[in-house]
């Protein structure tokens, strides 16, 4: 992929450019947004136009616009997976350190693969050409440690580096690493424009508008989302099921529909690693628990939107009577403390609480019997 094939990021490109153009780049940049908005593309992209032995340039408006050739030496070894002179650096790595080799991968980003991926290697000079660029993914997930031994090197790293941290939640990071990096915030994408891309990839008008919306913007996500094969069938089909089930929920079913939850969790659990081979077992199974408990949550926002008498733009437009179904037995105070809950919930699930007592917890409170809190 090249710079131009990157599409609804406009002004973080455009920034990028006038910087380069004036000879101006950062040694160390804040890629910032959700996934699959285009932080990854672009930052592929970028890294793939500084590596370029034959660079193009050309005028769009009054900003020149630099990209990759994509026929040079480094533009093919680039897209084979193997260029010497980019580096990524992502959790999963930690089996492979020196320091924790053979341990699983956690849900932070440990000193010992910033040490040995990055700060170790931030010296070496480039091999094919005048840059070397390092890409961190889910730099959210960098520990205090792992940020405090990167301070250095964002503070004076070597001319020829590049430093590029792909970051959710840019909030989470130290106010030390934040002031040694460039931010760049990277927006949703439109919703016609993600409908019709998955309306390419055979999905019905529908179902796209509904992951268009489920998803927040993320054309990345919904391709994720779509892509993923469950045992009892797609995950739109998980989604309507669980939404129909909600809609007829009662107290006595509890107990049932809270291990229906637990399954379908653990069947996109394997479905999400089936798809990503670096996604371990535990982030995986955290993503599909959190997929399952988010669905919920749309669920009841279209629910509180109905009952204060707005009725366009639902996420579950597709299933707009079973909402109503949510909608005309609860009022707007009660679905808001349940979109509390969902929160709460999704909180437990980074906090690693056993799935079953989270969806019962989660499934007692909507039929209105308060239970004490697993912590």
């Amino acid at each position: 992929m090249r710079l131009k094939d990157i599409f609804c990021q406009d002004q973080v490109i455009e920034r990028l450019q006038r910087a380069y153009a004036a000879s101006k780049m950062a040694h160390a940049y804040i890629f910032a947004g959700p996934d699959g908005v285009g932080r990854r593309s672009t930052a592929r992209a970028w890294a793939k136009m500084l590596l370029c032995r034959d660079r193009q340039k050309q005028k769009i408006g009054d900003c020149p616009h630099f990209d990759s050739c994509g026929r040079c030496e480094s533009c093919r070894i680039f897209e084979g997976g193997g260029h010497p002179d980019f580096k990524e650096v992502y959790k999963e790595l930690r089996p492979y350190t020196v320091d924790d080799k053979g341990k699983e991968a956690k849900q932070d980003l440990p000193i010992s693969v910033i040490r040995e991926f990055l700060i170790d290697k931030v010296a070496a000079r480039p091999i094919l050409g005048e840059s070397v660029v390092f890409l961190v993914h889910e730099a959210e997930r960098l520990n205090v440690n792992s940020q405090n031994a990167l301070l250095k090197v964002l503070e004076e790293p070597p001319r020829h580096c590049v430093i590029i941290l792909l970051c959710t939640r840019p909030e989470m990071l130290l106010p030390t690493t934040l002031s040694r990096c460039q931010l760049l915030r990277f927006g949703p994408i439109e919703e016609d424009i993600i409908v019709n891309r998955l309306a390419e990839q055979g999905i019905g008008k529908v179902e796209a508008t509904f992951w268009a919306r489920f998803c927040e913007g993320s054309l990345g996500q919904a391709i994720q989302w779509i892509a993923l094969k469950l045992k009892e069938g797609a995950c739109y089909s998980l989604k309507t099921e669980l939404i129909r089930r909600l809609a007829q929920f009662r107290l006595a079913d509890a107990v049932d529909l809270a291990e229906w939850m637990v399954e379908r969790a653990k069947d996109l659990g394997q479905a999400i690693q089936a798809v990503d081979e670096k996604v371990g077992k535990t982030d995986s199974n955290r993503r599909a628990q959190k997929g399952v408990l988010r669905m919920a949550l749309c669920a009841f926002k279209d629910a509180m939107r109905l009952s204060a008498g707005i009725d366009g733009g639902l996420v579950n437009a597709d299933q707009k009577d079973s909402i109503a179904q949510i909608a005309d037995r609860n009022t707007p105070e009660i679905l808001a403390e349940w979109v509390v809950g969902l929160d709460k919930s999704m909180r437990w699930v980074d906090d690693s609480v056993n799935e079953k007592l989270i969806f019962e917890e989660f499934l007692l409170d909507c039929a209105g019997c308060g239970i004490v809190p697993v912590r």
